[in-house]
C-alpha cells in the first residue's frame, strides 16, 4: 500500500504524485475507444461538479506524460463497464463516541496499488483517504471527523455521469457534517449504483442509496447503521457471489450486541470476522478484503490493517490526528 502526502493546489499535487509514480516505472494504461468516448460525455459534468478535480487530473496527466482525455476517461469509466469493489461498512454511536469499521473488498491483484493518502490541499479540509486509484477516494475521514465510505451495488445500463471516486473526494474536501454530505449526494449525477455511509462525531449517521436515476436516505433505527452490496430502500438487487446479505446480517447481529460498548478493539474484531464473511476471502474468484480501517471519529484515532484483518495487524495512522492537534496548539 502506498502512503502519499498530497498538498498545495490540486494541479501541483496531481503533477507531483504522477512524477513520483512515473519515476518509479508507472506508465499510464491504454484506454479503450469506448471508454474515451464515454469520458468525453462525462467531462462537462465533472467540470460543473468539481473544477478542482479537473485541475488535479490535468496535473496528473502532465506528470506522467498522458493526455487529460486518457486520464479523465479512465477514471470516469471505473465501475461503469465492469463491477467495482464490494465492501462492508458500519458506524456505531456508543453514547459518547462514534466508531466506524470499513473493509474494502476487491480482486487480490489490486492490493499492490491501494493507497492511504493524507491530503491537505489549499483552502480545503485536510483528510486521510483510501483508494485503489490515483485520484479520488473510496473512503476517508476529514479533520472535522466526517467519515464517508462506499459499497458498490449492481446497476443496469450505461449513462453519462460521475462515479463514487469524485463524490467521496468532494465531500471529504468540502463538507463538515452528515447533512452537508447528504446535500451533495442528492444533487450528484451518479453513473453507478452505490451505498454511501456517512457519519460524524455528533452521532449522526446515514446510508445514502444512490443509483443513476434515484437517491434515497436510510437512517439508523438504533445507534448504528451498516451497508454491504445491496440497496434496502431502492431495490433488492445484490451481488450474491460476494455474500452481501450474509455480511449484512452478520453486521446487524454483532452491532445490536456491541454498540453500547463499542470501541476500536471491538470494531477490529467485527471486521476480522470470517464465519459471517465480513472479512471476505473468495479464493475461487481471487477476491477478498484488501484492507480494513477502524476509526474513532471523535478523537481522529485511525487504525488500518493492510491485508485481510484476520491475519494482518491493525496499526495506527497518526498523520491526520497529529496535524489537527498541532494546528490547535498554534
Amino acid at each position: 500500500m502506498y502512503h502519499p502526502r498530497l498538498k498545495g493546489n490540486p494541479y501541483e499535487a496531481g503533477k507531483h504524485y504522477a512524477e513520483i509514480l512515473f519515476k518509479n516505472g508507472f506508465r499510464f494504461p491504454k484506454v479503450t475507444k469506448e471508454k474515451l468516448n464515454y469520458g468525453k460525455l462525462c467531462i462537462p459534468l465533472l467540470t460543473e461538479f468539481d473544477k478542482d478535480a479537473v485541475k488535479e487530473i490535468q496535473g496528473f496527466a502532465d506528470g506522467c506524460s498522458a493526455s487529460f482525455e486518457e486520464v479523465s476517461s479512465f477514471l470516469l469509466s471505473i465501475g461503469v463497464f465492469e463491477p467495482a469493489g464490494q465492501c462492508s461498512i458500519f458506524a456505531a454511536f456508543n453514547g459518547k463516541e462514534v466508531i466506524i469499521g470499513r473493509n474494502y473488498d476487491m480482486l487480490f491483484a489490486f492490493k499492490k496499488i491501494t493507497e492511504a493518502s493524507f491530503v491537505g490541499f489549499e483552502n480545503k479540509n485536510k483528510y486521510l483517504g483510501h483508494s485503489d486509484c490515483f485520484i479520488g477516494k473510496v473512503d476517508g475521514i476529514n479533520e472535522h471527523g466526517l467519515f464517508i465510505g462506499i459499497t458498490s451495488v449492481p446497476h443496469e445500463g450505461i449513462k453519462p455521469g460521475l462515479n463514487f471516486y469524485f463524490a467521496c473526494k468532494y465531500i471529504l474536501e468540502n463538507c463538515m457534517t452528515v447533512e452537508e454530505g447528504i446535500h451533495v449526494l442528492r444533487r450528484f449525477p451518479s453513473s453507478v449504483a452505490n451505498n454511501y455511509l456517512i457519519a460524524d462525531p455528533s452521532g449522526k449517521m446515514a446510508v445514502v442509496e444512490v443509483s443513476p436515476s434515484e437517491c434515497d436516505i436510510r437512517l439508523p433505527k438504533n445507534n448504528y447503521i451498516h451497508c454491504t452490496n445491496h440497496h434496502t430502500v431502492l431495490s433488492a438487487k445484490s451481488w450474491n457471489w460476494s455474500k452481501s446479505k450474509d455480511r449484512f446480517e452478520t453486521l446487524n447481529k454483532v452491532l445490536a450486541e456491541h454498540t453500547a460498548e463499542m470501541n476500536l478493539f471491538i470494531a477490529q474484531s467485527i471486521m476480522s470476522e470470517t464465519k459471517g464473511h465480513v472479512c471476505l476471502n473468495l479464493a475461487e474468484h481471487k477476491f477478498g478484503t484488501l484492507y480494513s480501517v477502524t476509526a474513532n471519529l471523535s478523537t481522529l484515532e485511525i487504525t488500518r490493517a493492510e491485508g485481510q484483518p484476520n491475519k494482518a495487524k491493525y496499526k495506527a495512522d497518526q498523520r491526520l490526528r497529529d496535524i489537527v492537534i498541532k494546528e490547535k496548539k498554534q
